[in-house]
């Protein structure tokens, strides 16, 4: 005969059984759209199996879907087939003007910069602007900063650069006018093809970030004359797009910080990465050039916000955080962005 202890132990089993299906019966069922350049064996896929439990907890069962074509799962949200999805900065822009100009050029020079960022954008005090119509950026995701990456080391400054032939993505206008301001050739790619040709020569140039190195196999069109300068240009974002309506009240909110809290953890797998490269292909940029380019990139940043590539506000927020860990910096006293 069983104890009563026994019996009490299985009554508690089986409520706490009963209770977990209810509360599965309970949450909403959504279909999240899901961009890695490796498909589900991809790390972005990894790490949103990790944020499918935390979802649990805000009310909503993710249902995640993997695309290996960015261009693709885009689409797929756009018409309605995903409920939400992660996409690039450049290719959630249309859906979120303030969170698509984190990829501004120069405007996140360092990790320390990019955690401030992260942080200021991820605060309930900037929730409005992470709404835009019915879509609502739910988190940004570090994917590390971007660099040139050239197949001749002798490209070494900026004055080098005209002539070749540079791969732009055609859906962010901002790389095509960059590309003319220093007389380069813009080559129209995808994030899908643009490793592709600069692997097999078709561009002499490509701006990406370290994770993409090994995916893409970019020691290829380096081979042993490229070389990387050692100078970040922006810094590459995930984005978590959802569309409002379909998502519990202060969802967003809560994806957001749960994604902040992740930050440390998603920039080590991005150094990680970082230090795979072959360290005969950094090239070092003298400090006493530096300032130079960040001059160059800062007039090109302002003219783009200007003629409305840029959104304004994400701008000045930028600036007060460079500003802020930088205040002998010389645009602190100027009132430019």
């Amino acid at each position: 005969m069983l104890s009563s202890k026994f019996v009490g132990l299985f009554r508690l089993a089986t409520l706490w059984v009963v209770a977990s299906v209810a509360h599965a019966d309970a949450l909403i069922q959504r279909t999240v759209c899901v961009w890695d350049l490796m498909g589900a064996n991809g790390d972005n896929y990894s790490l949103m199996k990790d944020y499918r439990i935390a979802a649990r907890e805000w009310g909503v069962e993710v249902k995640l879907k993997a695309y290996s074509d960015e261009k693709i799962a885009t689409e797929d949200f756009r018409v309605g087939q995903c409920d939400a999805a992660v996409i690039t900065g450049l290719r959630a822009k249309p859906f979120n003007t303030f969170a698509g100009s984190l990829e501004s050029i120069g405007s996140i020079p360092s990790y320390k910069h990019l955690k401030a960022v992260v942080a200021t954008i991820s605060s309930p005090k900037a929730a409005s602007l992470m709404q835009q119509g019915n879509y609502e950026v739910a988190g940004v995701m570090p994917m590390g900063s971007a660099y040139f990456f050239l197949n001749n080391r002798e490209i070494d400054e900026v004055g080098k650069l005209a002539g070749k032939k540079i791969a732009v993505f055609d859906y962010d206008k901002s790389q095509s006018q960059l590309v003319q301001r220093v007389g380069a050739q813009a080559v129209p790619s995808d994030i899908s093809n643009f490793g592709q040709k600069f692997n097999n020569g078709v561009v002499d140039i490509i701006a990406a970030p370290a994770t993409a190195y090994r995916p893409l196999e970019l020691y290829r069109g380096l081979g042993v004359k490229g070389g990387i300068p050692d100078f970040v240009l922006a810094q590459v974002f995930l984005q978590v797009v959802i569309r409002q309506d379909r998502f519990p009240e202060g969802y967003g909110q809560q994806s957001r910080q749960y994604l902040s809290s992740q930050f440390d953890r998603i920039l080590a797998m991005v150094q990680r990465y970082e230090s795979d490269i072959n360290p005969m292909y950094w090239l070092h940029i003298p400090d006493a050039d530096r300032p130079r380019y960040f001059a160059l990139m800062r007039a090109a940043r302002i003219d783009l916000t200007k003629n409305g590539t840029y959104d304004k506000r994400m701008m000045s927020l930028l600036k007060k955080v460079r500003c802020q860990i930088e205040p002998q910096s010389a645009e602190c006293s100027e009132n430019l962005e």
